[in-house]
């Protein structure tokens, strides 16, 4: 009985509050209905501020070009748009040259590597530019989010700045267009990641085949000849050499970057000054000895073109024997083992020379017995160890 009643109550409820919706959307008809019956003395303010282009004005136009490579077909591409445009704006007479942007050898997933297309959006905030005309969406960018971004932030100045898209025969300037843009954006950045793809896959049949990539750009000690093959770099290769031969010796990898800075030996980038860690990188580097472990690193998106060390999260290949060697297998070997145990390493050949010139003779007799024979040839180094030896220090 009283779960009949509990029921009873909810079912009144429930009625109540469907009733009251219903009223209040009955009101608002009613207010609609009302309004269009009996118009109230409305005043109409004109909008002083056409947001239309004006045919009659000059527009400041610039222009956006980008190609991705920085090889001989795209060169010709790059130059072929810089011309296009330019004759473009000359032919009309109600446009005007503000400049040509252009962004050579830069991937258009990301804005931020691109140095002059991030410039002209601020001459566009700065009120210097009317119009952008560009070739395609995939040359504006190729990143969905970064193009909708680019578009509303120029779109939303005042006045606006419209981007003009020849190839979509597009213009932002009108509302209607960003549904069709962001469409547009959409495909460029599909069409951006199966290439990402593709890429990698064929690294990763090239790696699997045991065919490696790598640059000597920055690989001191290697070259490449005009075939493509690795050769080595006499010059550099002793260079490598005497690394090899100092660490095997006991020098730690600072001795060794002093020592070659202090000789004005520069490094594989033009540098005056070494650092520990690159001697550390090139000890490690399985390439001075012929070998080959490939993808060490791997890009984690197309978008943000980060590059992360290969700790596991990728499959690696390793091949023996892909180019010549400029240190013997077992001399790198040798190194492995002394990184990994440099508690153990010997003491360098220096190191050991200074401990032998510092014996420490104490006088046994006379008036200055407990005294230290100095060696008045000591330096300010040898005078440093001395003490430590004596616990003075």
């Amino acid at each position: 009985m009283i779960k009949l009643k509990k029921l009873q109550v909810k079912t009144i409820d429930k009625w109540q509050k469907s009733a009251k919706r219903e009223s209040h959307r009955q009101e608002k008809r009613d207010k609609i209905k009302s309004a269009f019956e009996n118009p109230n003395a409305v005043v109409t303010i004109p909008a002083t501020k056409n947001q239309d282009t004006d045919k009659s004005q000059i527009l400041r136009v610039a222009a956006y070009c980008r190609v991705s490579t920085l090889e001989e077909a795209q060169a010709g591409s790059f130059e072929l748009q810089l011309q296009h445009y330019r004759e473009m704006i000359d032919k009309k007479p109600e446009w005007q040259l503000a400049e040509i942007y252009a962004d050579e050898g830069v991937s258009g997933t990301s804005i931020k590597k691109r140095i002059n297309f991030m410039r002209m959006i601020e001459d566009c905030k700065a009120g210097k530019i009317d119009l952008v005309v560009t070739k395609s969406v995939s040359r504006f960018a190729r990143n969905t989010r970064d193009c909708l971004e680019a578009v509303r932030q120029l779109k939303a100045l005042s006045p606006p700045v419209g981007v003009f898209f020849e190839t979509e025969n597009l213009n932002t300037a009108e509302s209607k267009n960003e549904f069709i843009l962001g469409v547009l954006s959409l495909v460029a950045q599909g069409e951006s990641e199966q290439k990402s793809a593709a890429i990698l896959w064929s690294y990763y049949e090239r790696f699997s085949r045991g065919i490696p990539i790598f640059s000597t750009h920055n690989l001191l000690g290697y070259d490449k000849n005009h075939f493509g093959n690795v050769v080595i770099v006499e010059e550099e290769a002793e260079i490598v050499r005497y690394i090899y031969a100092c660490f095997k010796d006991g020098q730690t990898a600072r001795e060794i970057a002093e020592a070659l800075t202090d000789a004005h030996v520069p490094t594989v980038k033009g540098n005056e000054k070494w650092n520990p860690s690159v001697i550390l990188n090139m000890l490690r580097n399985e390439k001075y000895c012929g070998n080959s472990l490939m993808q060490k690193s791997f890009t984690v998106d197309c978008f943000s073109h980060k590059r992360i060390k290969n700790t596991g999260q990728r499959t690696q290949f390793f091949r023996a024997g892909t180019h010549p060697a400029i240190i013997p297998q077992e001399d790198w070997d040798m190194v492995q083992e002394l990184l990994l145990n440099r508690h153990k390493a010997p003491k360098s050949g220096k190191q050991q020379r200074l401990e032998q010139k510092l014996t420490i003779t104490r006088i046994k007799g006379g008036k200055l017995r407990g005294f230290v024979l100095l060696d008045p040839k000591w330096n300010r180094k040898e005078l440093e160890m001395f003490f430590e030896k004596m616990n003075l220090k």
